[in-house]
């Protein structure tokens, strides 16, 4: 069996990419086919494509249109392959097609119930609708199958920070740095917390850890001049 490498890619929608690999390089293996298109895809980023924002502003570049269709071929072509349907999935929501995306995250879901990856994304596109209970429910679930996923502890924690139960956020935090979460991004949800109990100086420590551990996290460098302005 095909042996399958995961990594994040942090875009604007905090895109999740997967990359496969196989022993053998077959040109025609759905592996090897949607390794390629996602290096090409990771490399058009590099470069200083926007695909996001093209998308946005419907006028996207011929190169991202190249490649997410090359990708959406892989789904009529291998419409039960889990990773080729997360990807699709992925590119679809970056690109600001969140029905799409949930389209190929529910068929996923349906062929293979336990995919923590999908349940993350798929919990997202219900925050964008603000349907909070439906987030909840689908990370909670994925929880009960997959309860070392740190991505999922990390979800759930945005749920229940949004739902104003801080207690529960943070506990939820707690887990997922436990279980390997991203220090700097631990350090950021925890200042959001922090802010939303009316503790700014905490709030702040956490925001000057997450900018330690990754300098160039803006998000975290706005609102720890946001707390400082106020003081």
């Amino acid at each position: 069996m095909a042996s399958r490498a995961r990594w994040v890619s942090i875009a604007t929608a905090g895109l999740v990419l997967l990359a496969c690999q196989t022993p053998q390089e077959n040109p025609h293996d759905p592996n090897v086919l949607l390794r390629d298109y996602l290096l090409a895809w990771e490399e058009g980023r590099a470069k200083g494509w926007n695909c996001e924002e093209r998308a946005a502003r419907s006028s996207p570049l011929i190169d991202c249109e190249r490649i997410t269709r090359d990708i959406a071929r892989l789904a009529v072509d291998f419409p039960r392959h889990p990773d080729v349907l997360l990807a699709n999935a992925s590119i679809s929501y970056a690109m600001r097609r969140p029905e799409e995306a949930q389209a190929y995250l529910d068929r996923l879901i349906r062929l293979q119930p336990i995919e923590p990856d999908a349940a993350v994304l798929r919990s997202r596109i219900a925050l964008g609708d603000g349907n909070l209970r439906l987030a909840r429910r689908i990370l909670e679930e994925q929880i009960e199958l997959v309860p070392d996923h740190a991505g999922l502890r990390e979800a759930l924690a945005s749920v229940l920070y949004l739902e104003g139960d801080t207690e529960a956020a943070r506990r939820s935090l707690s887990a997922a740095a436990r279980l390997g979460a991203p220090d700097w991004r631990v350090a950021y949800n925890r200042g959001l917390v922090a802010e939303a109990e009316d503790k700014p100086d905490e709030a702040a420590s956490h925001y000057q850890e997450a900018l330690a551990a990754a300098p160039e996290f803006l998000q975290a460098r706005s609102r720890l001049r946001g707390l400082e302005a106020d003081r």
